[in-house]
């Protein structure tokens, strides 16, 4: 008999949670990578733009694939070789020394990797999770990557200052290796695929609340990576030579709300959440364009903690009355749909940074996501409707 109420996280749960940190500061350790191309590579930022672009549309190419064979064939197996992949490749970044097809070829095997260790790690969490508190298991098993997107970056930087950026992708490679030990110990609950028959992508992807879902999580991924890609360059040109303040700003607002918000998310109301964080992301990304004034502290802690309420409360959305065996793939479309903003994102705003500076790509961001909020709200609207209709045709 088990001590546990159903309605907790049991031991399952945060083992998981402690694998995946090694997952995510290795993972997190290529935030910096951005300012290893502009100061080891003496990248622009179109080249800049053009690596981020690579490495987040190569990983929107396997996430969706990804998620189908989690569903299909367990989460185990591709959380452990993900992890062991990100291992190899982290490590072989020591011979990385020009921006070329070595370095796109790494990028797009950590995509690769991410794609198979996140997709899996996300569905076992969700497996683990008491059913009503779905938002919150998501916002912790984000912390594994929260927490480690401010010590890793803060990490890098400093071991760099010591000893090199050869020591920091070593170490890396160690974080990833770690977890992908620890996850041969991890237990995977059996999925009654039985009783819930496969659902084809396709279909998936055909229902406009999907695609609705999708294309909010885009515009959120184009202002997302405009801030963290683009605020290093940026700042380097404002003569700000420390990074690190931001990272762990933002990644100490950002724990902050999934922690003390977190047990509230679904009963506050995913979308009620969802529309006041992209409020707050929209002033975020539209400050970016006074950093100098502002300085990266204030910066990164409005975006994480707007970042931090808004991806598990809109994950937590498209997640509601989910069946087991679309867990995988679900919350793969939603993180490739995030990668794809980013992505093209950064290779758009990349070129108009080139040609007229920074501040104009913080306002072109942030106008992506009024528009997101006007299809959150519109969501938000058509979700009352139908538990009105519901509750009437109950009443009947």
């Amino acid at each position: 008999m088990t001590s546990s109420s159903p309605e907790s996280f049991d031991r399952r749960f945060v083992f998981l949670l402690v694998a995946q940190a090694g997952f995510g500061f290795s993972h997190s350790s290529f935030m910096m990578l951005p300012k290893f191309l502009a100061t080891q590579l003496a990248a622009g930022p179109a080249e800049i733009g053009a690596v981020v672009a690579a490495s987040a549309i190569s990983m929107v190419v396997f996430l969706v694939p990804a998620g189908s064979l989690v569903d299909r064939h367990g989460r185990k197996r591709f959380l452990v070789g993900g992890a062991a992949l990100m291992a190899v490749s982290s490590a072989a970044y020591v011979a990385i020394d020009a921006i070329g097809p070595a370095l796109y070829a790494l990028r797009i095997v950590q995509s690769i990797a991410f794609a198979a260790a996140w997709t899996a790690g996300a569905a076992l969490c969700v497996d683990a999770a008491p059913p009503r508190r779905v938002g919150q298991a998501i916002g912790l098993f984000g912390l594994a990557y929260v927490f480690m997107g401010a010590f890793a970056p803060a990490t890098v930087e400093a071991v760099v200052a010591a000893s090199g950026w050869d020591v920091a992708f070593v170490i890396a490679a160690c974080a990833a290796a770690f977890c992908a030990g620890l996850s041969l110990f991890v237990r995977e609950a059996p999925l009654d695929r039985a009783s819930t028959p496969h659902v084809p992508l396709g279909s998936i992807l055909r229902r406009e609340e999907m695609f609705v879902a999708i294309l909010v999580i885009g515009l959120l991924g184009v202002a997302y990576g405009c801030v963290v890609n683009f605020h290093q360059p940026y700042a380097l040109r404002l003569g700000i030579r420390e990074l690190r303040i931001f990272f762990i700003a933002n990644a100490c607002t950002a724990a902050a709300a999934r922690l003390i918000l977190g047990p509230w998310l679904d009963r506050i109301g995913l979308r009620r959440v969802a529309l006041a964080s992209l409020a707050l992301y929209t002033l975020v990304v539209l400050s970016m364009a006074w950093l100098d004034r502002l300085g990266l502290l204030v910066i990164g802690l409005g975006l994480g903690l707007a970042h931090g309420l808004f991806y598990p409360a809109w994950s937590g959305v498209v997640l509601e009355d989910c069946p087991p065996a679309e867990r995988g793939r679900r919350m793969a479309l939603v993180q490739a749909g995030l990668n794809v903003g980013i992505g093209l994102g950064g290779l758009a705003l990349g070129h108009v940074a080139a040609e007229h500076g920074y501040p104009p790509i913080f306002a072109l961001a942030a106008s992506g996501l009024v528009l997101a909020g006007l299809l959150v709200a519109r969501e938000a609207a058509r979700a009352r409707r139908r538990i009105e209709a519901v509750a009437a045709g109950g009443g009947l």
